[in-house]
């Protein structure tokens, strides 16, 4: 019975093996629009903060707008320091590898149990991930 399990963990991990290609074109995708988006907003905020210093200068002079723009600044600094740290704490993982054994005590009673019909989706399973082989 260990046997048809470790066949069926090994095919998962083979599985597994085989999407990872797909998943790394997937995040590769998806940093590639983060970068895109992050240079969005920084376009946004550089025009924003021109915006701001257009708008103040007739009021406080160029001296003025230039320490108001650098207060904003500073103010968006320290808000995404603050954001940083508490994003870089731990936070404690959930392990999927504390129930491993009763998982497999689960699978090893359900193979005793309906043993025709774990032989018979073990034998589709190796037929449909050799037929995906090329």
């Amino acid at each position: 019975m260990s046997d048809l399990i470790r066949f069926g963990l090994a095919l998962a991990a083979a599985s597994a093996r085989r999407q990872g290609r797909q998943t790394t074109a997937h995040v590769a995708w998806a940093a590639l629009a983060w970068v895109a988006a992050g240079g969005c907003a920084l376009a946004a905020l550089a025009c924003g903060l021109a915006a701001l210093w257009i708008c103040v200068q007739p009021l406080v002079g160029a001296a003025g707008a230039l320490a108001i723009v650098a207060g904003v600044l500073l103010a968006l600094c320290l808000t995404l320091l603050a954001l940083s740290r508490y994003g870089l704490k731990r936070r404690p993982v959930r392990s999927a590898d504390a129930n491993v054994p009763l998982l497999l005590a689960e699978a090893t009673r359900l193979v005793r149990d309906h043993k025709s019909s774990m032989l018979m989706a073990a034998l589709l399973t190796g037929l449909i991930a050799g037929s995906s082989e090329k």
